[in-house]
This record gives C-alpha cells, sequence and structure tokens, in this order.
C-alpha cells in the first residue's frame, strides 16, 4: 500500500473507532454466559431451556451476515457499525425487562445481529484499505481488541450477578452499547465502490438453511436422538443448502460468494476453524455447567475461567498479528492447533475436586490455541477478495465460523446432557473432550494444504514482505 494511504489520518482514525467500538459490543455480547443458569431458574425451566436461548443468539449472529456483508459493500461499513451499536442496546432492554422466556430470548437474538455486524467489521476494514505489515497488524490488533472485550466481560457480569441480578448485567450492556454507537457514528464515511441488486433468493435461502442446521441440537437436546424429530430439521438443511448453491451461482452478485469460497485460501482455512470452533466455543459451556452445577461454584468463578479463554486469545491474536510477515501460515496456524490440543487433553484429567488453578490454566491453553492461528486465518481469507466485494468474502466466512461456534455450543450442551444421563458428570466432561479431540486430528489434516505464504502480506514462498504498491481505493474515498 502507498505510504499516502497508510499514513492518511482518517483510514487510522476509522480503524481505531471501528475497533474501540467493536470492543464495548464484544464485551456486551459476552456478558450472557454467567448468567444463564440464572435466567433459567427465573422462569423455572430446566437446564435443557439454554439450548433454546442459544439458538435465539445463534439465528441473530448466523442469519443475518450475509445481509450486512451486502449492506457494507452496498452503502458502506460504517451503515453496518451503527445498526450493530442499534441493536445491541435494543436486544439489552428486551433481556433485562423480560416479562417471559421467549420475549428474553428475541432480546438474545437482538444482540445476536449486533454481534453478526461488528465482529467482521475490522478485519472487511483492513483488507479493504491495508496491506503488507500494516494488515497483518490491524488484523491482530482488532482481533486482539474485541476479544479483550470477552475477557472482562464474563467476570464483571458474574460479579453483577452474584452481587445484584442478572437483569442488572444487561442494563449494563445497554449503555455500552450507546457508549459503542458514539464510537461508531464518529467513523469517517467510506464511498461504496459498486452498489449490487440484493439477492433476495439467496437471503431467503440462507435463513432456511440456518434455521434448519441451528434447530438440529435444539430438538436432539428437548426430545432425544432416538425420537427422530430432529431429521425434518436435517432435511430442511440438506434442501436449503442444495438449493442455495444453485442459485447462488447463478447470481451476478451473490450473497454468499460461492465462487471464492472454492478458493484454496478461503476454505481450507475456514474449514479448520470450524473444527476448532466447534470446541472453542462448546469448551467454555461445558464449564459453565461444571462449575456452577457440578462443583457448585460462583458465577464469578465461570467468569474467571472465560477470563482465562479470551485473555489467552487476545494477547496472543496482537502478537501473532504482529509477526505474521515473519513466519509461515502453515507454522502460525499449526501451533495453534497444537496448543489447543494440550488444553484440551487436560480435560480429561477434571475432576469433582480439580481446583481453580489447574482449570484456569487449562482455558488458557486453550484460548492461547485459538489466538495463536486466527490472525493467520484472516489474513488468509481476505487475501485474494476483491476489493468490491470485501464485505461479502469476509461476513461469508464469519456466518461460517459462527454457525461452528453456535453449533458448538449447542454440541457442548446437548453432550453434557447425555453423557450426564446415568448421573456422571464428571465423566460428561471428560466424555465431551475426547470428541473435540476427534475435531482437532480433523483440522490437523487439512494443515498441509495451508499455503505457506499470505498473499498481501508475504511476496512470495520465501516470506519475503510485499512490495509497495498502491491499492485502487485512494484516501480521498474517505469523506
Amino acid at each position: 500500500m502507498g505510504e499516502a494511504v497508510t499514513n492518511d489520518k482518517s483510514i487510522h482514525r476509522g480503524f481505531y473507532l471501528i475497533s474501540f467500538g467493536a470492543f464495548f459490543i464484544m464485551f456486551s455480547l459476552a456478558t450472557h454466559l454467567p448468567a444463564y443458569p440464572h435466567m433459567i431458574q427465573e422462569f423455572n425451566l430446566t437446564p435443557g431451556y439454554a439450548v433454546w436461548m442459544q439458538l435465539g443468539l445463534a439465528v441473530g449472529l448466523t442469519g443475518f451476515q450475509p445481509l450486512l456483508g451486502w449492506i457494507g459493500d452496498s452503502y458502506g461499513l460504517r451503515v453496518v457499525i451503527l445498526i450493530g451499536g442499534i441493536f445491541m442496546i435494543l436486544g439489552s432492554l428486551l433481556v433485562a425487562f423480560s416479562f417471559s422466556f421467549w420475549m428474553l430470548v428475541l432480546g438474545l437474538f437482538f444482540k445476536g445481529v449486533s454481534g453478526a455486524a461488528i465482529a467482521p467489521s475490522g478485519i472487511a476494514y483492513a483488507g479493504r484499505f491495508m496491506e503488507g505489515a500494516q494488515r497483518g497488524k490491524a488484523i491482530g490488533t482488532f482481533l486482539g481488541l474485541i476479544t479483550i472485550g470477552s475477557v472482562f466481560g464474563p467476570v464483571i457480569s458474574g460479579m453483577i450477578v452474584d452481587i445484584v441480578n442478572w437483569q442488572a448485567s444487561f442494563l449494563l450492556t445497554a449503555v455500552l452499547g450507546m457508549v459503542a454507537l458514539s464510537l461508531f457514528s464518529f467513523v469517517p464515511k467510506m464511498k461504496t465502490v459498486k452498489r449490487h441488486k440484493l439477492d433476495v433468493l439467496g437471503l431467503i435461502f440462507v435463513i432456511v438453511l440456518l434455521l434448519g442446521l441451528l434447530t438440529i441440537p435444539t430438538f436432539i437436546n428437548s426430545f432425544g436422538i432416538s425420537s427422530g424429530k430432529w431429521i425434518p430439521s436435517f432435511v430442511v438443511f440438506l434442501i436449503a443448502l442444495t438449493v442455495l448453491i444453485f442459485v447462488e451461482k447463478k447470481q451476478h452478485s451473490p450473497l454468499l460468494d460461492i465462487n471464492y469460497v472454492t478458493n484454496r485460501n478461503f476454505w481450507v482455512p475456514t474449514t479448520i476453524a470450524v473444527f476448532i470452533f466447534l470446541g472453542y466455543t462448546g469448551v467454555m459451556y461445558l464449564m459453565t455447567f461444571f462449575v456452577q452445577n457440578v462443583q457448585g461454584k460462583a458465577a464469578t468463578t465461570v467468569g474467571f475461567l472465560q477470563m482465562a479463554v479470551f485473555l489467552g486469545t487476545s494477547a496472543t491474536a496482537y502478537f501473532t498479528g504482529k509477526m505474521l510477515k515473519n513466519f509461515s501460515a502453515r507454522l502460525i496456524i499449526g501451533t495453534g492447533i497444537l496448543v489447543f490440543a494440550a488444553g484440551i487433553i487436560m480435560l480429561n484429567f477434571v475432576t469433582l475436586t480439580t481446583s481453580f488453578i489447574y482449570l484456569f490454566i487449562t482455558m488458557s491453553l486453550i484460548g492461547i490455541g485459538v489466538g495463536f492461528q486466527t490472525p493467520a486465518v484472516k489474513a488468509l481469507i481476505v487475501s485474494k477478495a476483491a476489493t468490491d466485494r470485501m464485505n461479502v468474502v469476509t461476513f461469508t466466512n464469519s456466518v461460517i465460523e459462527t454457525i461452528a461456534q453456535r453449533m458448538g455450543a449447542s454440541f457442548a450442551l446437548v453432550a453434557f446432557s447425555i453423557f450426564s444421563a446415568n448421573g456422571n458428570m464428571v465423566g460428561a466432561v471428560s466424555n465431551t473432550s475426547w470428541v473435540i479431540m476427534v475435531f482437532i486430528v480433523l483440522a490437523l489434516l487439512f494443515l498441509p494444504l495451508i499455503p505457506r505464504a499470505i498473499p498481501g502480506i508475504h511476496s512470495s514462498e520465501d516470506l519475503v514482505d510485499a512490495p509497495i504498491v498502491p491499492l485502487p481505493l485512494k484516501p480521498k474515498e474517505l469523506k
């Protein structure tokens, strides 16, 4: 990227406004987990109903990401992040003042939409306006900031839940949503390269597909896997997926960039991320119910364990982004997978009396492993994307990863319920961790397909930095 672009103050100001606003949104999105058991008790429901809460959040996080990506490319990323701030405020207030369980689920859905709008925003911005070392540092910084927000969210939420009540934690996130919205309002307006026609059919089938996929674990948890009531959801998912692929290939400007999805720089790192995130999110939900319902500890304890995960992810992602240009993508991603595996293996030795320190170290390793690989994964994904499709590409990746995380959360809840059915809740943790190890092995199988060099950061396989070349976009496109 030319010096005139990298040193343009409006670009850097916009990036940091997005990043710090995203910090508050992701902070707010991470506060609900320690409150889950208390929210369930409030309405005199069983832990299995947490799957419905998870479904509401998951649909919000995934169902509208493709639409938000289209809005970003057609009307500018600023519109998308403003939507994110508004929905965080509305969702938090709906949850805090819920008079029924289903109103609470709706509020979590709104919070999910907020996260969907914000989580890929910094990556899309860096991919569009930055190259070389600047892009790697920006990606690492953004990932570090949004994850550090998740560090303190569970801890502070756990304390508020224990000292005041769970409703107070959502009133806090409403205030933080207002702070984020204020920051987003100062982001410079970005001129769009090209306005694309909305792919209405693609949007419809994406939502149908996600509803089918995400309700599978919900029905398994509610009625059991042997009931077969989850099969219609699975059939809906398969039909919607088949039709969606056919429809998107026919579209001039598809909502999901099917053509780019087949690029090795997209599908290989995304596939690895899917397997890792299935375990990453699953472990966090698994620990929530193990620590509170099995070990009988306070919500604050869960908050500190969540802090260990997110702190490890945040700090490692920041430093990995800075050194991304010095090491191959394959080495960085492979190292992250192995560190993640070490944390999962430690879960196999968890007992009823396992100390907090042991669990803290375990969760830290899991967080470090994910943080180590994520900047390389994101840099690869945007490496060959067209400038005028940058938002669609990043949001396509984000929706796939978010589905994996939501499925991982639902998987953990269902697995814990199934494995603990015989009364051995401690054994359920160990059994679930072995299933996660299968995901890790599958991720390692795809590692040889990861290219060593990352276009846009490395110039070639010898990992020499790319020469400074101006992008098609100029600073004057920010006004």
